[in-house]
């Protein structure tokens, strides 16, 4: 199966600066890539070039082989994009998920009969006669979304679809994006600031900093191979910090030993570590000295804060007794939980 998207040499300038800048990225039919980044990062941007509504300052974007910058409505007519924020009409939901199909010039029962299918591959097909106005966040989210996926598009490009959302509401917008997705045949691109919404949807990650794709791969290779200490960060790594390997391989951390210890070359490096990496326990239980900053309940477990040469992030079973603000304790490093980045990978 050939590539269904291609860019080559992209460059974007806005303002007099260069917002985006990737060399080469090739998405295959039916692919899912999430592109993870901060806010700022260029992400919109990467998507209205794909969409075709902005052409690239240089180089090009093509799909199915034929450039955007000279896309003809045929092209476009093959792109669906669900914007961040809904941009709905002030008529009825069903007319708004209508409303590309008409302008592609489809019958009025056609239309009916796709927009409703679509409501209901979102869950919403109840709201079908609601004034879209009047939708909630996420009702609208929703409607936005099958507006899109109404002309069962080739190209999908969805746009933060579940930002402003709160924690459930954006749970079940998206299982049943998921649920909407599953057995189609769309290429989609997702964009997202957010680890757990990008990581669940794709099957590739690209991971976009200052307008440029710094990693690239499947989820769980960026997750359990970050390149440097920013991909790290932007995949939810709890600690992340400069640390030094000796020449017996220890990890030492603000110069203490850490419990650790690995086959790598002597010298510094970047530890990324999960909050179960650290192991707290009683003065003089570890090899690492700490005092306790903070302490707070988190989603099933204890958000502790420690500083020990460097301030350090662990999570405690939320059935266990934390540790007390103001007290010692000891520290020792697991590396199941953790990945050390070389120094030629830290940057």
């Amino acid at each position: 199966m050939g590539s269904v998207l291609k860019l080559r040499d992209v460059r974007h300038r806005r303002g007099g600066r260069e917002v985006l800048a990737i060399d080469e990225l090739d998405l295959d039919a039916g692919e899912r890539l999430a592109v993870l980044g901060p806010n700022g990062a260029g992400k919109t941007t990467l998507l209205r070039l794909l969409a075709a509504l902005d052409t690239p300052t240089a180089g090009s974007v093509e799909l199915d082989a034929v450039s955007t910058a000279s896309a003809d409505v045929s092209l476009r007519q093959r792109i669906g994009y669900a914007t961040q924020r809904p941009g709905l009409l002030s008529t009825s939901v069903i007319r708004n998920v209508e409303l590309p199909l008409r302008w592609r010039g489809f019958d009025r029962a056609t239309r009916r009969r796709a927009a409703q299918a679509a409501l209901e591959r979102v869950g919403v097909a109840r709201l079908a006669d609601r004034k879209a106005l009047s939708l909630s966040g996420g009702e609208a989210q929703r409607v936005s979304l099958a507006r899109a996926l109404a002309l069962e598009p080739q190209l999908l490009l969805l746009d933060e679809p579940a930002a402003g959302l709160d924690a459930e509401s954006r749970q079940a917008f998206l299982d049943d994006l998921e649920a909407a997705l599953a057995g189609r045949s769309a290429t989609v691109v997702h964009v997202s600031h957010r680890a757990d919404e990008a990581l669940r949807l794709a099957d590739r990650v690209a991971l976009l900093v200052d307008g440029v794709i710094r990693q690239i791969g499947t989820p769980a290779s960026v997750v359990q191979q970050p390149s440097d200490a920013t991909i790290a960060k932007l995949v939810g790594y709890d600690n992340v910090l400069l640390v030094d390997i000796d020449r017996s391989g220890e990890v030492l951390i603000g110069g203490a030993p850490s419990g650790a210890r690995l086959t790598a070359p002597p010298g510094p490096a970047t530890l990324a570590a999960w909050g179960a990496a650290i192991r707290i326990g009683p003065p003089g239980g570890g090899p690492l000295s700490a005092t306790v900053k903070r302490v707070s309940p988190g989603p099933g477990h204890w958000n502790v804060t420690l500083a020990a040469g460097e301030t350090l992030r662990a999570h405690v079973p939320l059935n266990d007794k934390p540790p007390q603000v103001g007290e010692p304790a000891a520290v020792q490093l697991d590396l199941t939980h953790a990945t050390v980045i070389s120094a030629e990978r830290a940057g």
